[in-house]
Formats: structure tokens, C-alpha cells, sequence
């Protein structure tokens, strides 16, 4: 069984429909929650895979979890970031961050070329939808990452730090129901939502549980499509 070391750091924002989607790939989950006082590790501690969830750009434990994300990276653990997480970890790395007012709500990515030799985004569409929400942008890639996804208008959405952490701005593990909750969208972007959120499943539930595989030990077994 596979065990990965989950950073929560809202508790609205947990591992979603994310979590069954890795369970049903075999992955166990340690959760940490700063929030309510759990400390974050400096290390991921004898896990297979370290996944880090949104809501965590300036809390008192950031600088813990940048250097926890910062960690798993040098020792090549597998590792997913999710929305601030994937900003903090990029700016810990060189990438630069800004300010952004674009709307938020249902985005659709495209592939770049390097996605065709990763083994988490090789097998996935060659569009990706998914919801856009949040504050900041990433500008800047990190030197040592790779671009995997991004929008028509240039956004550096998903993304490979090394060869091992991966990194979505965006969003794909809350459902219609979990964004109407957040308060943040209106009645026409919740439909929206609503209608791509098949999209969302069909496209991300296999590159969840590639991740799994990938933090299982199957980094050069994997199939080119899924069966």
C-alpha cells in the first residue's frame, strides 16, 4: 500500500473527489492539518508521495510547508501541489508571482509538447478542463521546471518541477456543489462549471491515479493510453 503525506491548509479545501480517485488507485493518506495545529514535517518522513493542498499562501506554517515541498523535491518524492502550493513551491524554485484579477471560473488548457513524455499528462487529452480560482499568477517558471498545460492566453498552469513534482494552478478536485459553497462564483459560472464538470472527471481522475502508480513505483511501466 502506498501512503502519501497530505498538507491541508483550509479546511474547505481538502482532497475533494481527488482523495477516492487516489484510494481507488491504492493510496493510503497520513493528513496533516496546520490549521488546526498539526505541525508540517521538514521532510516527508518514509512516504511515498507527498501531495499539498490549496489555501496555504500566507499562514504562519508557510515557510514550513515550502521547505517540507522543497524536500521532497531534492529526494525526488513524488510530489502533486496544488493552487498556492504549486505558486509557492515554483517561487521557491525561481518562478516569479504576481497579482492577478482575471476571472475565475471553468478554464480549458492545452497540452504543451514536453506533457507527450511525462508519464502523468503523456496519456492525457490534448485539452484539460478546469476551474480557475485564485488571486495570484504565476508569471515565470522556475529554470528547473517544465511546462505541461497551459491556457490560449499564456497561463503556466500545469507544470513539472525536476522529474518528480508536479504543479496545477487551477482546480479540479471540488465539485459543483463544493464551488457554489465557496461563495466565490456567481449562478451563471457555477453553470458553466456544471457543464464541463464531466470533462473534469473523465480527464483528471486518470491523471490522479497515474500519480499513484508513479508514487508506487511504476515510473517506466506505464501504458502509453489507458486501457
Amino acid at each position: 500500500m502506498t501512503t502519501a503525506l497530505v498538507i491541508e491548509n483550509d479546511p474547505a479545501q481538502g482532497l475533494g473527489r481527488a482523495g477516492d480517485w487516489l484510494a481507488e488507485a491504492g493510496m493510503e493518506f497520513d493528513v496533516l492539518r496546520p490549521h488546526a495545529g498539526d505541525a508540517v514535517p521538514r521532510t516527508p518522513g518514509g512516504h511515498e508521495a507527498v501531495v499539498a493542498l490549496g489555501g496555504g499562501r500566507g499562514k504562519e506554517w508557510a515557510d514550513d510547508l515550502t521547505g517540507l515541498l522543497q524536500c521532497a523535491v531534492a529526494d525526488s518524492t513524488p510530489t502533486l501541489a496544488l493552487c498556492s502550493s504549486a505558486r509557492m513551491l515554483a517561487g521557491a524554485f525561481g518562478g516569479a508571482v504576481e497579482p492577478s484579477e482575471e476571472p475565475n471560473g471553468p478554464r480549458m488548457l492545452a497540452k504543451r509538447d514536453a506533457a507527450g513524455r511525462d508519464p502523468l499528462f503523456g496519456p492525457a487529452p490534448m485539452t484539460l478542463d478546469v476551474i480557475r480560482w485564485r488571486t495570484q499568477e504565476l508569471v515565470t517558471l522556475p529554470q528547473e521546471a517544465t511546462l505541461l498545460a497551459g491556457s490560449p492566453y499564456g497561463s503556466l498552469d500545469v507544470f513539472r518541477i525536476r522529474d518528480a513534482a508536479w504543479c496545477v494552478q487551477s482546480h479540479f478536485e471540488f465539485t459543483v456543489d463544493q464551488l457554489a459553497g465557496f461563495g466565490a462564483f456567481d449562478e451563471a459560472t457555477l453553470a458553466k462549471a456544471a457543464e464541463v464538470d464531466h470533462h473534469i472527471v473523465e480527464t483528471w481522475r486518470p491523471i490522479v491515479q497515474r500519480f499513484a502508480r508513479v508514487a508506487a513505483g511504476e515510473r517506466r511501466q506505464l501504458p502509453v493510453v489507458d486501457a
